[in-house]
């Protein structure tokens, strides 16, 4: 993972668009925080705000577009959900766990 892509993955985790799973530190886009326009808004805020000014100008040419267009990448690229949990709860072979019933 590449320097420009760990700064739009801080930003989406500030802004709380994106979060980590508390129990495999695995990174997921909540579908209620992906949906908020209000987080995105910001994490896109955020984004150009820091491309206008230090540490991330050099970094980025000075151009914002090209951090908003990593943002985006990464933030349409993460999974809905922790991959880990819900190999957990689905198990390839098709039969629930025991924690999945648990939980119901």
């Amino acid at each position: 993972m590449g320097t420009k892509q760990q700064i739009a993955i801080g930003i989406a985790l500030q802004t709380h668009v994106l979060k980590t799973c508390p129990l495999h530190n695995q990174l997921y886009c909540d579908d209620e925080e992906c949906s908020d326009s209000e987080n995105m808004a910001r994490a896109f805020a955020v984004a150009v705000e820091l491309v206008r000014h230090e540490p991330y100008a050099e970094e980025f040419h000075h151009d914002a577009h090209e951090l908003t267009d990593i943002l985006s990448y990464t933030i349409g690229a993460t999974p809905t959900c922790c991959p880990e949990c819900m190999q957990a709860r689905y198990p390839a072979n098709g039969t629930a766990s025991a924690e999945s019933y648990a939980s119901v």
